[in-house]
């Protein structure tokens, strides 16, 4: 895993947890999307992983007995997935573009989606979600993108 500065002199493609979880699958669409893009420009906000990490661990420290080596050998897969991508680190500046949206965005509950917005502002970088209306509020739409559902150019 490398860990990256949202901030960057070159946009990243930031993939939420949705597709997250087509790209375990194999999804097709994705592999094409995937295929046309240099895995140095794929990343995954620091949001993604901490999402991903707590319900895997949650899944892992509550699971019954017959099902806790289940939940356990999932934690690790994810982790090791988890390795093969850059992350975007939700970093000082991402926070300063935080304070911004929820300002603008009051009473909006999905934070999570906020966070990973301020980290696509801060480095200009295009989120990768099959969610685009849980960001629509907070990001230009050229800053969105769906490899599930759209086929690549």
């Amino acid at each position: 895993m490398t860990i990256i500065n949202a901030k960057l002199m070159y946009y990243m493609y930031l993939l939420d947890a949705n597709i997250l979880r087509h790209f375990g699958e194999g999804h097709p669409t994705l592999r094409l999307h995937l295929e046309k893009i240099p895995w140095s420009n794929i990343a995954l906000p620091s949001v993604v992983v901490a999402e991903v990490l707590q319900g895997r661990s949650s899944f892992a420290l509550k699971a019954p007995p017959p099902k806790a080596p289940l939940a356990h050998s999932l934690l690790l897969q994810t982790f090791k997935l988890l390795n093969t991508f850059n992350v975007a680190l939700f970093d000082e500046k991402c926070s300063d573009a935080l304070i911004r949206l929820r300002k603008k965005h009051k009473g909006h509950k999905r934070y999570a989606n906020m966070m990973i917005a301020a980290i696509a502002i801060t480095g200009n970088h295009i989120v990768v979600t099959r969610n685009q209306r849980h960001f629509m509020k907070y990001l230009l739409k050229n800053q969105l993108a769906n490899w599930i559902d759209e086929k690549p150019k």
